[in-house]
């Protein structure tokens, strides 16, 4: 099949887009497995791991927000779209010739900046295919995908290290880095045409500004989801701590992780499709079982611990997007781009804070999740308590 004008299969850009992301995660999310592990090589102290990895994911979350803005002032979101996966894929592999720690950290704040740019784009095209077959089975169907990869190059990078350098793994990433460049060829042809979608109803302005209020509600929720959430950056960091982790072993719970991820993530999109709304639920509950998990528990423990991380991640990469593509705004690119600030402002805030948690006592971070999620779970009643726009404000 190809694209036609004024034809768009819905499924065969869901499925061409998350091939180009399977390659695209195995470049990334191998590299990000060894992030950690390299910092800590490259001299990197707890203190600082926190802010840091705060800081290098606040770069994607502002790139959401810059890619968006530039999707909506050029018209030209393929244009955006290739520009971030290029910033993206070949950032890693420059970690190769990396040996003081700033040039480290800035190649991996890069690696971040081209996966926002990109991200806003992408998440728009998907909500778009999502009117035509359910947003969440568009977003599940792309995460499994998507995560498919992220097991793929975390899980061959850990057996690359039994017999190579950490610096020849990252050089290796350059192959999945020009297969996805490739893919994108593929998925243009699947394209579906960006046009805002309009409101519908017979107030249009009314039912815009009820939409408006639940943006807010929703992206209050968020931003203290994405603060408690943290990274693997910091919990591969954190894991070496103790005597039974190595390298190695930090790649592998990252290709669990990311396993585990693909699984949640199709599962929490056919249950959005289901129920709704509620399946948010489970995201705070799944976080802080994880955490307590990670960090009081030992051994086996731990690795389950990386494996609920792992389906809390999957459910919140499919459902906060689907259920944000659901509101229908106008300019979504834009609007996918503030959320992603949005986020980003609260993991910034939320990983500068687990870093000083760390240095003074790793103990104390399930505790601290705990509560944010409680925060988090009140914020969640808010939004959905909201539901559909009064049929009195709509005329």
């Amino acid at each position: 099949m190809i694209r036609r004008r004024g034809i768009f299969w819905p499924l065969g850009f869901v499925l061409a887009i998350g091939a180009v992301s399977l390659c695209a995660d195995a470049n990334y999310e191998g590299g990000r497995s060894l992030a950690g592990p390299f910092l800590l090589l490259l001299g990197a102290v707890p203190l600082g791991i926190g802010f840091m990895s705060g800081v290098i994911e606040f770069f994607q979350f502002g790139g959401r927000w810059i890619g968006g803005l530039w999707a909506e002032w050029l018209q030209k979101p393929w244009l955006v779209l290739i520009t971030g996966y290029g910033l993206n894929l070949f950032a890693l592999p420059a970690l190769a010739w990396a040996h003081d720690l700033w040039v480290a950290l800035l190649l991996l704040a890069c690696e971040r900046l081209g996966r926002g740019i990109r991200n806003p784009v992408k998440n728009h095209l998907l909500s778009i295919a999502g009117r035509e077959m359910g947003h969440g089975q568009a977003f599940g169907i792309y995460e499994i995908l998507d995560q498919t990869g992220a097991v793929i190059g975390p899980l061959f990078l850990a057996f690359w290290l039994l017999a190579h350098s950490l610096r020849t793994a990252f050089l290796i990433l350059i192959v999945p880095a020009l297969l996805a460049m490739a893919g994108l060829v593929v998925a243009y042809r699947f394209s579906p045409e960006t046009r805002p979608a309009q409101p519908e109803g017979r107030d249009q302005a009314a039912e815009q500004a009820w939409k408006n209020v639940k943006k807010r509600a929703f992206l209050r929720w968020a931003a203290v989801l994405a603060a408690a959430g943290g990274s693997y950056l910091f919990i591969g960091y954190a894991l070496m701590a103790h005597p039974h982790w190595s390298t190695s072993s930090v790649a592998g719970g990252f290709a669990l992780v990311m396993a585990c991820d693909g699984m949640g993530g199709l599962m929490a999109g056919l249950l959005y499709d289901r129920i709704g709304r509620l399946s948010l639920y489970v995201l705070p509950l799944f976080l802080a079982l994880s955490m307590g998990l990670i960090f009081w528990g030992a051994g086996a423990l731990q690795w389950a611990g990386l494996a609920l991380w792992g389906i809390q991640l999957g459910c919140q990469e499919t459902l906060v997007p689907a259920d944000f593509g659901s509101l229908r705004l106008p300019a979504g690119t834009r609007a996918f781009g503030s959320m992603g600030f949005t986020l980003g402002i609260g993991q910034m805030i939320g990983a500068s804070l687990l870093g000083f948690l760390l240095a003074i006592g790793p103990a104390l971070i399930p505790v601290w999740i705990a509560c944010l999620c409680l925060v988090g779970g009140v914020f969640l009643s808010r939004y959905l308590k909201l539901g559909s726009a009064p049929t009195e404000t709509l005329g």
